[in-house]
């Protein structure tokens, strides 16, 4: 069972866009905002995440689970991390990866087409292993490290046992399992409940947050990303367990 609430959650974004004091919050919303309208808005019965599809011509659908228990937070959350998929979509034209990526030609995408209709995640897929493996895995280990600053620095941010349980969750088994299709997102998710749950804002994870946000903002505006030179070592080699784990061939 589904239920349109395009008109409902537009409203709730401009709300939340109103009323919070938080910079960052605000810089954020204010791009996502200027893309609210590409999208239309689904709720569906049951548990579960968010899932952001392009319709083409710039226009996205939006479907995320949501019962009467969903709190604002988490309400917001959502919305905030499913639009991040599509400002993504719109600065890089990537299949809402999280950076440029080479096009597939018509022959690629009638195989991967043929191959496996309907699933998106394969033409991503494909697009990735188009790309430079050395930038693929300078990525991934910006993320990687990321994360693990995120986790060191998550117990002194002030903010609920609960709540911090949700976010170690997000980071690990989101963002950390799918780097290329989940950064910004995740990194949009875990801003909004932190600012709605009374983060401390002197606190180290807070800082990290903001910066990793204010930097993927900056990326997007510009287009394209800007990585820091490889590290060499244990996020090298995490980095390329985890894309072997993802099915995509390397370059060693």
């Amino acid at each position: 069972m589904t239920n349109d609430s395009t008109a409902q959650d537009r409203q709730l974004l401009h709300d939340y866009s109103r009323e919070t004091r938080d910079p960052y919050v605000q810089r954020l919303l204010a791009e996502l905002l200027g893309h609210v309208n590409r999208a239309g808005f689904e709720r569906t019965a049951g548990a579960g995440g968010g899932n952001t599809r392009g319709l083409g011509q710039g226009q996205y659908a939006v479907s995320y689970a949501y019962t009467p228990d969903t709190t604002r937070a988490d309400h917001l959350a959502v919305l905030v991390h499913e639009l991040t998929h599509v400002a993504v979509n719109q600065a890089y034209g990537s299949r809402m990866l999280n950076f440029p990526v080479p096009p597939l030609s018509a022959a690629e995408e009638n195989r991967v087409g043929d191959e496996t209709p309907g699933r998106e995640e394969d033409f991503q897929n494909a697009a990735l292993r188009r790309t430079d493996a050395r930038r693929r895995d300078a990525y991934v280990d910006l993320v990687i490290g990321n994360v693990q600053r995120l986790l060191d620095e998550l117990r002194g941010s002030g903010l609920p046992a609960e709540r911090q349980r949700a976010i170690r969750t997000k980071l690990t088994d989101h963002m950390r399992a799918r780097p290329y299709h989940e950064y910004d997102g995740v990194l949009s998710h875990v801003l909004t409940w932190s600012d709605l749950d009374g983060v401390d804002r002197s606190s180290a994870f807070y800082r990290s947050l903001t910066a990793m946000v204010a930097q993927t903002a900056d990326w997007r505006a510009a287009g394209d990303i800007t990585l820091p030179r490889r590290r060499r070592g244990f996020f090298r080699r995490l980095g390329r367990t985890l894309a072997a784990a993802l099915g995509m061939s390397r370059r060693r």
